[in-house]
């Protein structure tokens, strides 16, 4: 899974390596992530605590996309977060394109 974005999603605080990070997915669920930066030479931010269980329970497989996604919640000034899953469309062994995914 690309990381990038996992910097912008939701900084941690200066002085921390980790925070807890709350996203709903489409079906409307709320999931518990812990975003971590390891002390060390890889700086990127990893999903760790939840991760796991989101992707099983989700049947994530080798190509998803994973898309997070941050919006203002209102006029209080707060965020939320979500998440959106494609699958790969595959021909041939070649992906032609991605489609919307979602567990029933």
């Amino acid at each position: 899974m690309e990381t990038s974005c996992l910097t912008y999603l939701n900084p941690i605080p200066q002085g921390h390596n980790a925070k807890d990070l709350e996203v709903k997915c489409e079906e409307g669920k709320v999931w518990s992530f812990r975003l971590i930066i390891c002390n060390g030479c890889y700086k990127k931010p990893v999903l760790l605590a939840g991760w796991a269980k989101f992707a099983r329970e989700k049947q994530l497989g080798r190509g998803f996309k994973v898309q997070f996604f941050k919006e203002k919640d209102g006029p209080n000034g707060k965020f939320k977060y979500k998440i959106k899953l494609k699958k790969p469309v595959i021909l041939f062994n070649k992906v032609l394109a991605y489609v919307p995914y979602h567990v029933a």
